[in-house]
């Protein structure tokens, strides 16, 4: 079964990068973005129309080209967590995380035993097929290299953080910012004082409880300033702003070296 280079990369301290897919579902575009040296992929379900066997045929893309696919789940209820992970998913992105309590209760159910009651299918895409011959090491080992990302956006996200970060289980948390932006009152102004603010205190209490904190970053400069602060979980733009970004600018220059 596959190492989850994504602990390896916190235990060390250092960035994790990756992007988001959320009209692109060709599985070519997961070996794409592998040769292009990033680390990781967020499968979006939450805001897609992306089917479980469209994820499933991406995850297990990424998984062979040496990508870690991790998807944002489409619901709450437990099959919405755990298909995707019997489907090859190396880990979820879990949105609106706002107590310790609730996060528990999503570990308990995406965690095998002993640390949780996850349905246990003994072959998989996410044994990469390899029948479990030793099944309690195994399973451990599948519970370690599966990683679980929690998502700060809202007021009570950011109360309950101290507590959300001692829970056993989570990798690393992310700022939401535009739900966050929304709960704090000043929705899309995510240079307000109040948002400042927010992010500050994600940095401080990760820090504190050596939690890996990240959130998303659109330009090279904004990237570069983050990643001087110590940021360790970096999905970089999406695939519908690449290209959007690189089309327009593309056609704007056209037409004008064509005087049109």
């Amino acid at each position: 079964m596959r190492k989850n280079p994504l602990n390896a990369l916190w235990a060390a301290r250092k960035p994790a990068f990756g992007t988001w897919a959320t009209v692109v579902h060709h599985p070519r575009f997961m070996k794409l973005l592998a040769v292009a040296g990033l680390d990781f992929v967020i499968i979006e379900m939450e805001h897609s129309d992306f089917t479980i066997a469209e994820v499933g045929t991406l995850c297990l893309v990424a998984r062979e080209a040496g990508i870690v696919p991790i998807v944002r789940p489409a619901g709450l209820a437990p099959h919405d967590y755990t298909r995707p992970l019997d489907a090859g998913a190396m880990g979820l992105l879990l949105p609106n995380i706002d107590s310790a309590e609730q996060l528990e209760s999503i570990l308990q159910a995406t965690k095998f035993y002993p640390r949780g009651k996850r349905i246990l299918n003994l072959r998989g895409p996410h044994t990469d097929y390899e029948r479990l011959t030793r099944p309690l090491e195994q399973i451990a080992e599948l519970n370690q290299e599966t990683v679980t990302v929690a998502m700060i956006e809202s007021q009570g996200g950011l109360d309950n953080l101290d507590a959300i970060c001692r829970v056993p289980g989570l990798s690393a948390v992310m700022v939401g910012p535009d739900d966050l932006s929304q709960d704090l009152g000043v929705p899309g102004d995510l240079q307000h004082p109040s948002m400042v603010a927010a992010i500050e205190h994600v940095i401080a209490t990760c820090d504190s409880n050596g939690v890996p904190w990240g959130f998303s970053a659109q330009d090279p400069a904004s990237a570069a300033k983050w990643i001087q602060r110590g940021i360790c979980w970096m999905p970089y733009a999406n695939d519908a702003a690449a290209l959007f970004n690189t089309f327009s600018n593309a056609a704007k220059q056209l037409k004008e070296s064509a005087g049109r």
